[in-house]
Formats: C-alpha cells, structure tokens, sequence
C-alpha cells in the first residue's frame, strides 16, 4: 500500500467471504502510511478448491470515500500422483515369511505434496516372522498356533510418509509376512494429510499357504539305551513344496511317570524349497521295558 497524499493514512482491511476470499490472509491487515511512504502487506492463501479464480479485496481508508482496491487472479491445480505399476502381484508367499516388493510413487504437480500410505483392511498387532518365532523354541505357539488379541498387521510400507517435492518421486517397500492362510486383494492408498484421501492406490495381491512338510524316517529305533543315559540320533525334515518352511520340535510336556524324556540341540529351524533339514533328537529312557514315544 502507498500513500502518495500529504497527510495520514490510516487504512483497514475489509474481510472478504465471496468466492475464495476466506482463502486469503493479509497481514497486516490495519496500520498507519506516513506520506509517502508504503506499507508492505504479507499474503497467505491456503487453497480449498479447485481451479481459475479472480478475487477483489478491499482495503479501507479513514477519510477517503473509495477503497483502495488489490485483484488477485491465479488457478489452482489438484495433486497429481502416480504410481509406476497398477498392481502388485506377490504370488504364492509362506506362512510366516516376509516378502518385499517396491513401487515408485511420482508427484507430477509443481508444488511439493505430503504424502501419507495406508492399506486397506488391515490389522494393528504386529504380525508374527518365522525368524522371530525359531528364536523362541519354548513358545506356546508352537504347540497352539500363533494367537491374535486383534487382526494381525500384515503389510509394512517403507517409507509409510514423506515429502515428495515437485517433479521428484519416492521409491516405497512393501513387505507382506502373512499370517493368515487366504487369499489377499488390498488397496495400497495414498493420502494427502489435510487435502484427500485415497487420492491414488494400488492393487495388492497374494496366496498365502502353508508348504507340506513331511519326515524322514517315519519311525526312529534307538535299540537298547542304558536307563537316564542320552542317546542321540538324527531325522529329516523334508520339503516338497516351492515355497520354505518353518519347523519346530514341540517341547515335549515331562511327566513323573513319563518313560522317555526328548529334546533337539536344534529344535527350529528353516528349510529351504525342495531342500532337506536335520535335526537331532536326544532321548533318555527313564523306565526299563520297550517305549514307543510320539515326537511332535
């Protein structure tokens, strides 16, 4: 604002409510020009719709009969994000084990935008990795399944929000550890924290199973032990399957009148697709007689 008369202008800024007026801020918005001189006034406009606008602002002045009067006019573009694929196909995944793919999320608007990944129907307890799990050869869920308070998280987004500057991109890991045997079709959706939600996705699929493990021998004979005496032998877990597996001897629950206490130096473990693990096993008999145990 200038003041060319000779004398004080005091001046006040009349609020606008038309259009996108409520949109701007001016700052600030009452003072006092000496003659001559000028005031510089601060603009702030915080778009909440889109498209061409042309606005009138006015700004009164004590003494004059007509406003001062500042137009502004501009158009106001939407977010433009895109990923680089439609869909993310993990195919057939194993129970248990995480698996990562990544896409690339591009902002092709000139203005920086910030992004935050969500998906769609999924939990919030943290899902369950069978290299955690083999760390714990004690666990209940060995012996009743991995248990759940609520719905298991099954994806982790990496990075899960950011900045993306003008014409810049993001490349984002997915990683899937499913810990439910089904069949998954989600959504990957991107907000815009405090502009729209959903305002892209991707399409997210996976067969989760569970890979038939089987034993080899079906029947382990350790002929004559010496009562309380360890005896050690070894039995394989083999793999069919195209996919790996996570196994693990169920701790064995002793009893007083139990005839053959077991246990493994290396009760858990990974075997690989189509590959073969070796476990051994320890008894010690604790009854004379003949015993016929079931080792799970």
């Amino acid at each position: 604002l200038i003041n060319t008369g000779a004398i004080d202008a005091p001046f006040t800024y009349i609020p606008s409510t038309a259009n996108v007026g409520y949109c701007f801020k001016f700052a600030p918005e009452e003072g006092i020009i000496a003659p001559g001189e000028i005031q510089t006034i601060q603009i702030s406009f915080n778009a909440t719709v889109l498209g061409r606008f042309e606005e009138e602002f006015q700004f009164s002045v004590a003494g004059s009969p007509t406003p001062a009067i500042l137009k502004i006019k501009g158009f106001v573009t939407g977010p433009s994000l895109h990923f680089d694929i439609d869909e993310m196909n993990f195919g057939d995944i194993s129970f248990g084990f995480p698996y990562t793919k990544t896409c690339r999320l591009t902002n092709t608007s000139p203005v920086s935008l910030k992004f935050k990944l969500r998906m769609s129907d999924d939990g919030t307890q943290p899902a369950v990795s069978c290299f955690d799990q083999i760390r714990k050869e004690n666990d209940p869920s060995w012996r009743k399944g991995i248990h759940f308070y609520v719905e298991p998280r099954e994806f982790t987004m990496t990075p899960s929000r950011g900045i993306i500057l003008p014409h810049g991109h993001v490349d984002i890991k997915v990683t899937l550890c499913s810990n439910t045997v089904m069949e998954f079709y989600r959504r990957m959706l991107v907000d815009l924290e405090g502009i729209v939600e959903g305002v892209v996705s991707v399409t997210i699929m996976a067969r989760c199973i569970v890979p038939q493990l089987r034993t080899f021998p079906g029947v382990l004979c350790y002929d004559e032990c010496c009562l309380k005496v360890p005896y050690e032998r070894k039995f394989l877990i083999v793999n069919t399957s195209h996919l790996p597996g996570c196994y693990g001897l169920i701790p064995q629950k002793r009893k007083e009148d139990s005839p053959v206490f077991y246990s493994s130096s290396k009760p858990c473990g990974i075997v690989q697709p189509y590959g073969i693990a070796e476990i051994p096993l320890t008894v010690e008999v604790q009854k004379l007689g003949k015993h016929r145990t079931v080792v799970l």
